[in-house]
């Protein structure tokens, strides 16, 4: 996680659900995550500092986000047609995300301009050269057909389900790149907002894991 955001992660597995804070991207937005697999939060300061909290998840292949607005009850959002970013309506309010700045409001109109909250209490693990394939484990979420929630579902992991990395592709999603990865003796796209890399920490993953 880079030290230029503040996002909690939350997933299914009971032993991570005590960092539940987010949502998946959703995770989990069109993150390509399950509804159980996990959930990404990412916090904004917008105008005169009203907060402003989205919660990326995608639930039956639907890409959601739940907003939180001057500390208002969730409202729930569905992916919309965007020409640039990703956007999320539900007839009334709407809010469009590029980057690092969401822009949010009602009736088409964009009252607010957000930017993403930076953090710099994250210890993020140490970087070290590496090379692929490498292992690593899915916390459980949706393999697509290319990199990117646009693209075809192929399947669903379990947690703590074995992968091997292939290789970082260039498609970016709140801040992590889709792998291409190898399940089940199968090819196809992972996010790796919802990967443990094993053993040497691989940029771009969550964190390392056993």
């Amino acid at each position: 996680m880079g030290t230029s955001r503040k996002i909690k992660t939350q997933f299914d597995l009971s032993h991570l659900c005590k960092k539940l804070a987010l949502p998946v991207l959703g995770v989990c937005f069109s993150l390509g995550l399950t509804s159980k697999a996990s959930a990404a939060t990412v916090e904004y300061t917008c105008n005169e500092g009203i907060p402003l909290i989205v919660e990326y998840l995608e639930e039956n292949d639907v890409s959601i986000a739940k907003i939180s607005h001057d500390s208002s009850p969730k409202i729930t959002l569905v992916s919309v047609r965007a020409g640039s970013g990703s956007k999320y309506s539900n007839g009334n309010w709407v809010l469009h995300v590029k980057g690092k700045t969401a822009l949010v409001g009602t009736q088409g109109e964009f009252d607010d301009q957000c930017t993403e909250v930076t953090s710099s209490n994250h210890n993020e693990p140490r970087r070290e050269s590496i090379t692929f394939p490498r292992q690593a484990k899915s916390w459980g979420g949706i393999v697509r057909s290319g990199p990117g929630q646009q693209y075809k579902k192929r399947a669903s992991l379990r947690e703590g389900e074995w992968i091997t990395l292939l290789e970082k592709t260039g498609e970016m999603f709140q801040d992590r790149p889709w792998f291409k990865i190898k399940y089940r003796g199968r090819i196809g796209y992972h996010w790796g907002g919802i990967v443990c890399s094993v053993g040497t920490y691989v940029e771009g993953t969550y964190q390392t894991c056993n």
